[in-house]
């Protein structure tokens, strides 16, 4: 008899693989360029629909400098004066081996990444400054705050860094344990970004292991955290992918990457605000950013969905209405995008991307309005929020019912894409079949949402 976890294990890998191959096969959508594949309906509604939106901002081509060579581009951020900070991997990546099953790091006798993992560019692309070497192993999430600070994140270290303006080699303060990650209040589990609000406190997305947000005093000392993985009501989370603060409406929105939603909470209390969806945005919501402009402006990039369906592109979303208002994406596709930034007049864009590893640019007018819709994206509930206070730290949890997750659908690109789909469920369908039936037990599960 075959264990019930071991199955469970088998079938996530193969998703992994699933997924990975999607990446590989399925067709990216350039600007105004949707080719056969769909069926027709579903082809015919998506091209309906972008056409409703407003194309922009704009690409800028050949951005940043062609002679500056990056690894995985994992994150981008601004800084107060509009340069342009790039977070990425050198000659290091995130693959299906990087981890052991209970999500510590493989590669803890190697050498940090010696090249720098900080590269600091202007608007016109020219690179000004670089630094980072010797300091991390699969950099992630990175964010500048209103002094100056430079907050990062290594899903390898599990641990949060702040650097401050005038020493970029000794970071000023370090949250976590080194390779060890954990769920309890001195510990991470490959955290993935970082939100800092004005005042100092700051937000962590603990998001691939403990699905998370975790709230903090300006001094590190733990204020709150919110999230589950399993069971109903807004606070599920699964892979808090990406964080953002709306200031002037006093909320932190999260992209829940693998529920294709954005999550507003209350940056305060962490209470349950609103969400965003919509249907072709598709089922995986990769990174936001947020603009205090037209009443508030959030710009959302998805990603790559199984069995593809959707084309990648970024969206921006009015806050108060919550419909989609403008769409973009480079004349050649988005393949694989991983974050995004906007500057506060919302006039320029940077979309970071895995593979090809790059750094996208999109310009327009400073607040150029944008009044074309295509449906209402947002879905609004007030949970039953209480505070539980446990070991000094206030939990949120939530009593409401679940948020309608909405019909996701898609479609291999093209009769290859259909038949590699089949070909694939049956491969893994045989491949688990055989590794039951030649192995009793099962292993710890490995954490299967890579990047």
């Amino acid at each position: 008899m075959c264990n019930i976890s071991f199955i469970k294990n088998m079938f996530e890998m193969f998703v992994v693989i699933l997924l990975y191959l999607t990446c590989i096969f399925a067709r990216r959508f350039p600007e105004e360029d949707y080719a056969g594949g769909y069926f027709d309906s579903q082809y015919a509604r998506t091209k309906t629909a972008l056409e409703k939106l407003e194309h922009a901002p704009q690409w800028v081509p050949n951005w940043p400098d062609s002679a500056v060579k990056m690894g995985q581009v994992s994150g981008v951020a601004l800084d107060t004066s509009g340069l342009l900070l790039v977070f990425h991997r050198a000659t290091n990546s995130w693959d299906l081996n990087t981890f052991t099953d209970r999500n510590v790091y493989q590669g803890i006798g190697d050498p940090p990444i010696a090249e720098p993992t900080i590269l600091v560019f202007n608007e016109t692309g020219d690179l000004l400054d670089s630094w980072g070497q010797n300091l991390f192993y699969i950099p992630h999430g990175i964010i500048v705050d209103n002094k100056g600070n430079v907050w990062v994140t290594d899903v390898a270290l599990h641990q949060v860094f702040k650097f401050t303006p005038d020493n970029r080699i000794k970071p000023a303060m370090v949250l976590g344990e080194k390779f060890i990650p954990g769920d309890d209040d001195e510990h991470f589990c490959k955290p993935s970004a970082v939100a800092v609000h004005s005042s100092g406190d700051f937000f962590v997305a603990d998001g691939y292991c403990n699905t998370r947000i975790v709230k903090f005093a300006a001094d590190g000392t733990k204020i709150l955290q919110w999230g589950k993985r399993f069971g109903d009501g807004p606070f599920v989370l699964k892979v808090p992918h990406a964080l953002a603060l709306a200031e002037d409406r006093g909320e932190l929105c999260a992209a829940d990457r693998e529920h294709g939603r954005l999550a507003c909470f209350r940056a305060d209390s962490g209470a349950f605000s609103v969400a965003f969806r919509h249907w072709l945005v598709g089922p995986r919501l990769f990174s936001l950013a947020y603009a205090p402009v037209h009443g508030g402006r959030l710009y959302i990039v998805n990603g790559p969905a199984l069995g593809g369906g959707v084309p990648v592109r970024g969206y921006a979303i009015d806050y108060t209405s919550g419909k989609l208002i403008q769409t973009f994406a480079p004349d050649d596709g988005f393949s694989n995008p991983h974050d995004i930034a906007v500057t506060p007049d919302g006039s320029a864009l940077y979309v970071a991307e895995l593979n090809p590893p790059r750094v996208v640019r999109f310009w327009s007018e400073p607040a150029a309005s944008a009044t074309r819709v295509a449906g209402d994206a947002r879905v609004a509930a007030v949970p039953s929020v209480a505070a539980v206070a446990s070991s000094n730290v206030t939990h949120v949890t939530a009593t409401a019912t679940a948020i309608d997750e909405g019909a996701w659908w898609g479609a291999w690109s093209g009769a290859r894409g259909g038949a590699a789909g089949g070909a694939l469920a049956a491969l893994g369908a045989a491949l688990l079949l055989a590794l039951c039936r030649a192995r009793s037990r099962g292993k710890h599960a490995r954490e299967p949402l890579l990047s």
